[in-house]
């Protein structure tokens, strides 16, 4: 059975267990280029011929046009260089990339943000429309999931489970505002479709929801402070 891109619906090529998401070469650099934990997730390489794992990986930030041709598992054959030389590849690749980024000060930086928030939107979009939620209703939610995601600052979390994290947190917090749904139901809906676990879900969004929440009291305490200069001057 072909594997399908979990961002895009293209065929996958890579498995990154990390996030327990496939995904084809064009996301994944898109992906795991925007952030430097996530690029050194190990992905797993998909058989174009069977869809099963090659038993070869790759990690770091990949190149749009890696690799020129995919490596097949043992049972169908290889047509392309070993795992070693895929690993050399990249390494030289990122040595170049370093080497690149030093010379343009840090500018890319600001994209790698851009992108990371357009994906992980792109991601909430998918969620909502699976939820049935659509109009002023899915863009609130997205809207409170990037706040949630904005945040946050641990790392003791995997990528997807944080995005389920700030997803449901953005439907919760959408759903006591219009109280269309029901708490429980709506809560298994969104672990089986992040297919991450509603224990572990409820456990980061409790982390994800005290953030927000010091987050807006350090605003309304900044706002406060910057009215009180005004009116001594």
């Amino acid at each position: 059975m072909v594997k399908l891109c979990e961002l895009c619906g293209e065929e996958a090529h890579l498995h990154c267990d990390a996030d327990s998401a496939f995904l084809c070469r064009s996301c994944d650099v898109k992906f795991h280029a925007s952030n430097f934990l996530f690029s050194r997730h190990v992905r797993r390489i998909i058989c174009p011929t069977c869809d099963s794992h090659t038993g070869d990986f790759v990690s770091g930030s990949l190149s749009p046009n890696w690799p020129a041709k995919i490596t097949t598992c043992s049972s169908c054959g290889t047509f392309s260089s070993p795992a070693s030389s895929c690993c050399s590849e990249l390494s030289s690749s990122s040595t170049r990339k370093t080497a690149s980024r030093a010379t343009v000060n840090r500018a890319p930086r600001g994209r790698e943000k851009k992108v990371m928030k357009a994906v992980a939107d792109g991601i909430f979009v998918n969620w909502c429309d699976d939820l049935g939620l659509n109009g002023d209703s899915r863009n609130a939610v997205v809207s409170l999931a990037t706040l949630a995601l904005a945040v946050w600052k641990s790392r003791a979390a995997t990528t997807k489970v944080i995005l389920a994290a700030a997803f449901w947190f953005g439907v919760k917090n959408q759903n006591a505002r219009e109280k269309t749904m029901t708490w429980p139901s709506t809560l298994k809906k969104v672990e089986d479709i992040t297919g991450v676990a509603a224990g572990t879900i409820r456990a980061v969004e409790s982390k994800l929801a005290r953030a927000v929440t010091l987050q807006l009291r350090r605003c309304r305490v900044d706002s406060e402070e910057g009215w009180a200069e005004n009116d001594n001057v």
